[in-house]
């Protein structure tokens, strides 16, 4: 093992092998994944052997941290422990990659980016979209004007199921509050952060949320009103009571209106004198993924895309969302500070 080889300790590696951070971290040069950590013997096993031979295993958090064997962790645990094992790998000197969304409300994700910044050490946020070249390539065609300027942008996202009868059978923690389940956290981290990403902060929000499956005790459904503080609207619909599984947005301005939905269907920009196509093999090129930027951002090559005050800035916004819910669409205004 090289001398500038960043070690990476994996906490939660039930959940990687459905996260791919395991095979995704083996794959990054000069990365090497040193230690793996579960408290389940049968998912360190499966991970160790498929992608991280030589790991030592831990079965506690606090073990690993200890060992002297890392650089950087990767948190992908059920999000009421992001905080917690995220500010003691802080306090021990790591840097951190966490899943999202990063805590379970804005007074932990802020004691999160104060940690990190006293520390004085990358914590980055697994906001996938920040890494995708089609949502890059939306961000670089709003830059440039190419709608001139923005007004309005609206969101779908709409599921069939909840992870625990999806893609994730059994995970019982996101459809649990005290966990931090529920679509909100889930879904609407990854589009509002989008949403926030084009339009700039959001100064208020107003929701009407709902729980319609009868078993669970969390959000599973939620529409929400943005106004953000450049004085654009946004719209965002999530649900996992679907009878479909649907993606789609609308992003409005003032001389074009973009149309998206499945990367593979290429992007479309609707002007009064016709219809511009935006092709898959016109997306931004050589788009760095999570753990390649986790690793660039380590070794002060670039900086990442999704730092922990991004992580808290889409905290402010969902704390929101469940807020006004609760007051039944009340709205809410967003404190920066």
């Amino acid at each position: 093992m090289g001398t500038n080889t960043i070690r990476v300790g994996i906490i939660g590696c039930g959940m990687i092998t459905q996260r791919s951070h395991a095979p995704g971290l083996a794959k990054i040069a000069g990365v090497a994944i040193t230690a793996l950590c579960d408290p389940v013997a049968a998912n360190l096993s499966k991970v160790r052997d498929e992608h991280a031979p030589k790991a030592a295993v831990f079965s506690d958090f606090r073990d690993l941290l200890k060992s002297g064997m890392v650089d950087a962790v990767s948190v992908a645990v059920p999000v009421y422990l992001h905080a917690p094992i995220s500010l003691a790998a802080l306090a021990s000197g790591c840097h951190v990659l966490c899943e999202k969304p990063m805590a379970m409300s804005r007074a932990e994700s802020a004691e999160m980016v104060a940690a990190a910044r006293k520390a004085g050490k990358v914590l980055q946020i697994n906001l996938s979209r920040r890494y995708d070249p089609f949502y890059q390539t939306i961000g670089r065609l709003l830059a440039e004007g190419r709608l001139g300027q923005p007004r309005h942008i609206r969101a779908i996202r709409v599921h069939t199921s909840a992870p625990d009868r999806g893609w994730s059978p059994g995970a019982s923690w996101f459809v649990t509050r005290k966990h931090g389940g529920g679509i909100v956290g889930d879904i609407g981290v990854h589009v509002g952060d989008m949403m926030q990403w084009y339009f700039g902060d959001v100064e208020s929000i107003r929701a009407l949320t709902a729980t319609r499956r009868p078993d669970i005790d969390v959000v599973d459904n939620a529409t929400a009103l943005f106004r953000f503080r450049n004085g654009a609207t946004g719209l965002l619909e999530l649900s996992w009571t679907s009878p479909v599984n649907r993606m789609c947005f609308e992003v409005h301005g003032s001389e074009g209106v973009l149309l998206g939905a499945a990367p593979g269907d290429g992007l479309q920009i609707l002007r009064s004198g016709g219809v511009e196509q935006i092709r898959p093999d016109q997306y931004v090129k050589d788009a760095r993924n999570s753990f390649q930027c986790f690793a660039d951002a380590i070794r002060g090559a670039a900086p990442t895309p999704a730092p922990g005050e991004v992580g808290h800035a889409i905290q402010l916004v969902l704390d929101a969302i469940l807020e006004s819910g609760e007051k039944g669409g009340s709205p809410v205004t967003i404190n920066k500070a």
